[in-house]
């Protein structure tokens, strides 16, 4: 039977079968996998043994320790509900065999409904754990809780006058979300601005409920696409801080289990009925669309398209035919090192990584940025541009009066 993509795709099953699977030799060939035809229970052992060795670290241990608390967030995509269906099996496969397991695990999901109202509202954290109700500890919080974490900014704020809603109980953080966002200049800024608060979040929480550590859905498709992306945004310094396993400037460590996945395998593998799964994980994912959000003449002009859906774009169009494209991307971006001394040079405000230098004396438009400093003007916002690396100080130029809930 022939397959839909020549490459990497579902086989058309409408079509008499004619290809064994290239593994066990016996079953019939459902996908194809980077040229290699696999039957269903050989896809789910190639899916399975990925994400397996890239949690090597969290196996079971003796002398008998309590598990590791690691943060899963899901966002009801694709590839971070197949990684809950991933890491559920092997948290079932380490308390059968050793009768404990190595790790639990706290499922977030981080509800930007007040934001977007078409993305799926968290009640369907329910169905996840309707589904999984094993795999550990479920929670939903909004992105608007990131003002919960506020500490001393709280005090800077109130000190420069723009609080006082707040000083007298009227703080709406929900509104104050949409204040910040709608203050930014670019859709390519509101959607960068809303990934860092996305991210600072979900830190916060894993430090506050004690996690070792956090574990993204990230594939090297996604990878990929986050290398290019903050590059062109001018963040390109934390590309090693944003791509790799190990620890992170936050505190806490960084996981990709799916780094070795392409997206459009896992696409393929929640279409599937897997051995272990009463039915496609598909329908799980109420996030994911195989609708493009925008079109190719909108990506060509660059019209109402931001920087991150156009590496999306490409990446997701490139990875079936030219794999090994998207691999490069992410094995150079392993290849490289943080600044040295970056963790003395103190954090950007608005990232909380370390700084790197730049968002003080941005050589791109410098005099804009920096009109009025020699006036003895106050900075825009209350904010020095030292405070910031070059990417967020590019992201928040222009930006009206907000009221930023963190600090570095």
């Amino acid at each position: 039977m022939a397959a839909t993509d020549p490459e990497n795709g579902l086989r058309d099953r409408g079509e008499p079968a004619i290809q064994k699977c290239k593994r066990c030799r016996e079953n019939t060939a459902v996908v194809v996998v980077r040229q290699e035809n696999l039957c269903c229970e050989c896809f789910d052992k190639y899916v399975r043994s990925k994400c397996i060795k890239r949690m090597e670290t969290y196996r079971v241990r003796y002398p008998d320790t309590a598990p590791r608390t690691l943060l899963l967030p899901v966002s009801f995509g694709i590839s971070s509900t197949t990684l809950l269906y991933l890491l559920c099996g092997q948290l079932a496969r380490q308390s059968s065999q050793a009768g404990r397991t190595g790790f639990s695990l706290l499922i977030v999901h981080v509800d930007e409904t007040c934001i977007d109202s078409s993305l799926p509202p968290r009640s369907h954290l329910d169905a996840l754990r309707s589904r999984f109700p094993d795999a550990g500890h479920y929670t939903a919080v909004g992105i608007e809780d990131i003002y919960q974490f506020r500490n001393a900014a709280r005090e800077v704020e109130l000190a420069a006058g723009v609080d006082e809603e707040k000083a007298h109980g009227g703080f709406d953080a929900r509104e104050a979300v949409r204040n910040l966002l709608g203050a930014l200049a670019s859709p390519t800024s509101r959607t960068d601005v809303l990934a860092v608060l996305r991210t600072r979040l979900v830190v916060e929480i894993a430090k506050r409920e004690g996690c070792e550590g956090v574990l993204w859905g990230d594939t090297t498709t996604r990878l990929a696409e986050k290398t290019l992306g903050e590059t062109a945004k001018g963040r390109g310094f934390s590309i090693p801080w944003r791509t790799a396993d190990g620890d992170s400037p936050f505190g806490v460590k960084f996981h990709y289990p799916l780094r070795d996945l392409l997206k459009s395998e896992l696409v393929n593998y929640v279409s599937l009925s897997l051995p272990a799964s009463r039915e496609p994980l598909l329908l799980l994912c109420a996030a994911y669309s195989a609708q493009p959000k925008h079109s190719a003449a909108s990506a060509a002009s660059g019209r109402n398209i931001t920087i991150d859906e156009l590496m999306t774009q490409y990446f997701e169009s490139i990875e079936t035919q030219y794999p090994s494209i998207v691999a490069n991307v992410v094995r150079t971006a392993g290849k490289l090192q943080p600044l040295r001394g970056s963790a003395d040079g103190g954090h950007c405000m608005i990232c909380g990584l370390p700084g790197d230098g730049a968002g003080g004396d941005m050589t791109l438009s410098a005099l804009t940025l920096n009109a009025g400093a020699d006036e003895g003007e106050k900075p825009r916002n209350g904010n020095k541009r030292s405070d910031m690396c070059y990417g967020c100080a590019r992201s928040t130029y222009g930006a009206a009066s907000y009221d930023w809930p963190l600090e570095p």
